[in-house]
C-alpha cells in the first residue's frame, strides 16, 4: 500500500515539475512570427478605388493565374505568391504603398512578409477579394 501512494506522489510530483517548465516560454519560440497577416481594415473600397485610379498606390494580386482569370480589382497587377522573388518585384515602387490582395486575405499576408524581406516596407495587406465582393466592389477580367 505505502509503495502505491509513494508512486502516485512521485508521478504527481514529475506531472507539477514538467507543468511548470511546458507552460514557460523561451527565445524564438516567444517571439510573434508574422503579424502582417493582419489585414488592414481601415481602408474601404472607395478609398481604394480612387487612390488605385489617381496612382497614389500599387495594387498587387498575389492569386494564382486561373484565379486572376476569373476576375481581379480593376487596376491590379498579377504576382503569385510562390512566384514572388527578387526577380519578379524588380518593378515594384519602393516609393508609393503596395496594396496587397488574394482571394481571404491570409496569401496576402504572406506576400506581405516576403515583399518586406525583398525591402519593399510599403506593402499592406488589404484582404481578400471576397471583402471587395462583398462590399459591392466590381471585377474585371
Amino acid at each position: 500500500m505505502n509503495r502505491y501512494i509513494f508512486i502516485s506522489i512521485l508521478i504527481a510530483g514529475g506531472l507539477i515539475v514538467y507543468g511548470g517548465y511546458a507552460s514557460r516560454c523561451s527565445g524564438a519560440e516567444c517571439d510573434i512570427k508574422n503579424t502582417d497577416n493582419q489585414i488592414n481594415t481601415k481602408m474601404n473600397l472607395e478609398q481604394i478605388k480612387k487612390q488605385v485610379e489617381s496612382n497614389e498606390v500599387f495594387l498587387l494580386d498575389v492569386r494564382e493565374v486561373n484565379e486572376w482569370d476569373l476576375g481581379h480589382i480593376a487596376g491590379a497587377k498579377l504576382i503569385s505568391l510562390g512566384n514572388i522573388n527578387a526577380e519578379t518585384t524588380k518593378d515594384l515602387p519602393k516609393d508609393m504603398p503596395i496594396y496587397v490582395y488574394c482571394r481571404s486575405g491570409s496569401r496576402a499576408g504572406q506576400a506581405v512578409t516576403a515583399l518586406k524581406q525583398l525591402g519593399f516596407s510599403n506593402a499592406i495587406n488589404i484582404g481578400g477579394i471576397i471583402h471587395w465582393q462583398e462590399e459591392g466592389g466590381e471585377l474585371v477580367q
